[in-house]
């Protein structure tokens, strides 16, 4: 049996990098973020995932240290309150269009960053245009950059410092196909290669699928889920749905037929995700046992469907 709550025991014995405890932001009256708890693993890539105005940007800008939250508290490596300062260097972020001098290359732009930070490592630069797939633009200015190499040579901008924590807002939004394939490379590299955790919003939950380890939903400013790769899966693939009064009623008949890939989802749901062609079966054994069902039946969902759903329909902020 698969337990509803075993991603959160699985967060708290893994190592928390980075968590936030009822973190709000109030403008007036409007809560754009309201008691968010966030837990973000060593070496994860997070996908937090929100519709436009869902709180998604302003909960990266509080972590980043770019905006003062209202109330609530965030820990990161370990530090909390006034020493979080300690520790922001570690943080590297691009937040909206990344801040590029038009009539400057690639390597002029992240030089003058390094200067700034008093890095004179040789090849430093050379490095992250090879890891931002940027090595071969040479004299080239950014004003003649597509969006997707901008976006790239931000993330670049990012890396300066060698950050333990990238912060991406938005790096995929307006990219043409080949953009986005570019832009999703960059990270997988960044997470293998230098084993750095990353945490990347997006509206776009099907291109985040294809490299999240780890999801956080949010919307109205509520983190209304926390769940893993793994979980999500489960959750959008073909499943039977069993519709009763009291699920716990049916564990012992499950376990009893050799079923163990299934959830007790919520108050009136099982899910199954093995054994579809045995629906018929399972129904009969649990009327043998008194067990009454309002329905069970074979169904799937897809990502951005399964989104939709929990974040209200298609309507759009």
């Amino acid at each position: 049996m698969i337990d509803a709550d075993k991603n959160k025991e699985d967060i708290k014995l893994s190592e928390i990098l980075l968590e936030t405890r009822n973190l709000s932001k109030h403008y007036g009256h409007h809560k754009a973020v309201d008691n968010v708890n966030m837990h973000i693993k060593k070496g994860a890539i997070y996908g937090f995932i929100g519709r436009n105005g869902a709180g998604k940007t302003t909960c990266l800008k509080m972590i980043s240290g770019l905006s003062k939250p209202t109330y609530g508290e965030i820990e990161m490596f370990g530090y909390r309150g006034k020493d979080l300062e300690k520790v922001r260097t570690r943080i590297g972020c691009l937040i909206e269009a990344p801040g590029l001098y038009g009539n400057m290359t690639a390597y002029e732009n992240l030089n003058i960053k390094c200067k700034l930070l008093g890095i004179k490592q040789k090849g430093y630069i050379e490095d992250i245009l090879d890891i931002i797939g940027l090595n071969n633009v040479e004299k080239k200015k950014t004003k003649h950059f597509s969006l997707g190499m901008k976006q790239r040579l931000g993330i670049g901008l990012a890396l300066i410092g060698e950050p333990d924590l990238l912060i991406l807002d938005e790096p995929i939004n307006g990219l043409d196909p080949q953009g986005i394939a570019e832009i999703r490379d960059t990270i997988q590299r960044l997470q293998k290669e230098k084993n750095m955790t990353i945490c990347i919003a997006s509206h776009i939950l099907e291109e985040l699928s294809k490299i999240a380890t780890d999801y956080g939903i949010i919307h109205n400013g509520s983190l209304l889920q926390e769940l893993t790769r793994d979980e999500l899966m489960r959750r959008c693939s073909e499943r039977m749905e069993i519709t009763l009064e009291h699920p716990r009623q049916a564990v012992p008949i499950l376990d009893s037929m050799g079923f163990v890939n299934y959830q007790v989802v919520d108050k009136e749901h099982i899910h199954v995700f093995e054994r579809l062609n045995e629906s018929a079966q399972l129904n009969m054994e649990l009327a043998k046992a008194g067990i009454m069902i309002k329905g069970i039946s074979i169904i799937s969902e897809e990502l951005e469907s399964y989104f939709l759903n929990l974040t209200g329909g298609a309507k759009h902020d």
